[in-house]
């Protein structure tokens, strides 16, 4: 079974994915992971991890899907963590609905201001990349990340995914995702495994 958690960039993802791998023991790949190495090392690609999640995401997919497709036929759990949009992970539970569960994370309704003083106060965790750039250059990206939530949100409601919103109160938030998560995957012990294409 695949899990794939999706959002905005500072809404706990990996926290919840690094939660998961110690909880239910299904390991996982950063996105972010996979993007830099295709930035730095396979330029064809034309990837710009500065462009912004539905690009970014857009460019990746075609990746990440046939990597699902192998990972689905070998019968292996997995976590994909990173920019994923909704409608992709939709197509792929549409082919293996036993197989694939999803969540994504966003901050719709926080304000800029708010949500750069809760990454300031909260640095220091791995891929800090924050702290490389300014306030003000940092507001302009949590800007266009809010609106990216906003998208986000409106797209999981359209294709029946669960959006969470860690606008406030994040940890209970990130409590609430991961028992969702958990509960998922639980559902699904004893189903069979994946039955056809992507």
């Amino acid at each position: 079974m695949l899990l794939f958690i999706g959002g905005a960039a500072r809404t706990g993802k990996s926290i919840l994915s690094r939660r998961l791998l110690t909880e239910i023991q299904f390991p996982f790949l950063s996105l972010d992971v996979l993007k830099m190495g295709l930035t730095r090392g396979a330029p064809e690609f034309t990837i710009d991890p500065d462009a912004g999640g539905i690009q970014v995401a857009e460019r990746i997919w075609p990746l990440v899907r046939e990597m699902s497709a192998s990972l689905l036929h070998d019968g292996i759990n997995y976590i994909f963590e990173g920019e994923i949009l909704p409608q992709h992970v939709a197509a792929l539970r549409d082919a293996a609905p036993s197989q694939i569960r999803a969540c994504f994370l966003g901050y719709p309704t926080i304000s800029p201001d708010k949500k750069l003083q809760e990454i300031r106060t909260h640095s220091g965790h791995p891929n800090d990349w924050p702290q490389e750039y300014n306030d003000s250059d940092l507001l302009t990206v949590v800007q266009r990340e809010i609106i990216f939530s906003q998208y986000l949100q409106k797209e999981c409601l359209q294709h029946r995914l669960r959006f969470f919103d860690t606008s406030h109160q994040f940890l209970p938030t990130l409590d609430a995702a991961a028992a969702y998560a958990q509960q998922s995957i639980s559902s699904t012990a004893g189903l069979p495994s994946w039955r056809g294409a992507v």
